[in-house]
């Protein structure tokens, strides 16, 4: 059946304290987590399944000597208002925060549910070299979460630079990226969209977080101006190359018509096709006019030159 997914993503405004200041001032913890808590509460209106905060919100703008003296334990007071926050709005969370684990410190997204609990964290497999050397220990455990509404690959910032993260993931059956940063990553996570054909969500300090089809395109962003953007995708979707099938586009619509969604993706030769039917699923469409996806085609095509190399 259809598997629509609502989500929210966010952005503060807000730049690294680097010198020459690009800030006009440095906020404060407190002001960060009362712009966190406003996003949040804002954020509750659309009724959303997965909503998103940046990475390290609790210190977004603020300088690097400032990490380790704002550092929470896990049970610490934001994380609390996170929590809180999530269950009373009724939605997945991801959110970016620094957390100290006995005589270490990590560079974490955590992941909560919509009961308010605790489903996992993420820890910046790559921090940068500055944070390390300020104290922040990188880890090299990726794996993806199985939320309520879907299965999903979380990064952090620089981690975006490491393909065998998001290889993994996509290799696990992700069916959607999401990557807090603290910058807004530009052609590096629509490359990455495009690579492992996944749908990709930013929440970033600065301006532009991002919903990215796979194809590489916005299908919605935060702005100067707007710190919330909203979507909502159909995860019961496959991806088709148009070899040998091509002719199946006008079979599947003839049939039926708005109960399917299918964007072409003219240049690449690739279709998409979407389920909106609640007593079918996109592998029953499969299965009824004989498709190939697209992973399973390139195996075919991969297998077939090797028995003829």
């Amino acid at each position: 059946m259809s598997r629509k997914i609502k989500i929210v993503t966010s952005s503060f405004g807000t730049f690294e304290a680097f010198a020459p200041p690009f800030n006009l001032r440095e906020p404060d913890s407190s002001e960060n987590i009362k712009l966190a808590q406003s996003i949040l509460e804002s954020a509750a209106s659309f009724n959303p399944d997965i909503v998103l905060l940046p990475e390290t919100f609790k210190t977004a703008g603020m300088g690097s000597d400032k990490i380790s003296s704002e550092a929470e334990e896990i049970t610490g007071e934001t994380v609390q208002m996170l929590k809180s926050q999530a269950k009373k709005g009724n939605f997945n969370l991801i959110a970016g925060l620094v957390i100290r684990e006995g005589s270490k410190l990590f560079n974490k997204a955590l992941i909560i549910s919509r009961q308010g609990e605790l489903v996992g964290t993420y820890s910046k497999n790559f921090p940068t070299e500055g944070e390390i050397s300020g104290g922040i220990s990188p880890s090299n455990i990726h794996s993806i979460f199985h939320l309520d509404c879907a299965k999903i690959g979380v990064g952090i910032c620089f981690d975006i630079n490491w393909p065998d993260i998001w290889e993994k993931y996509n290799r696990d059956g992700a069916e959607l990226f999401c990557w807090i940063s603290a910058y807004e990553g530009g052609f590096s996570i629509r490359k990455t969209a495009i690579n492992y054909r996944t749908p990709f969500v930013s929440s970033v300090m600065p301006y532009f977080g991002r919903i990215i089809e796979i194809n590489g395109e916005d299908i919605t962003s935060t702005s100067r101006w707007n710190r919330l953007a909203y979507c909502e995708i159909n995860l019961d979707r496959e991806l088709f190359h148009t070899d040998l099938q091509m002719d199946k586009i006008a079979e599947i619509q003839k049939k039926y018509g708005d109960k399917v969604c299918v964007k072409v993706f003219h240049e690449e030769h690739l279709f998409l096709v979407e389920n909106n039917m609640d007593n079918k699923n996109i592998s029953d469409i499969i299965r009824e006019f004989d498709l190939i996806p697209f992973n399973k085609y390139i195996d075919r095509c991969t297998q077939f030159r090797a028995a003829h190399l």
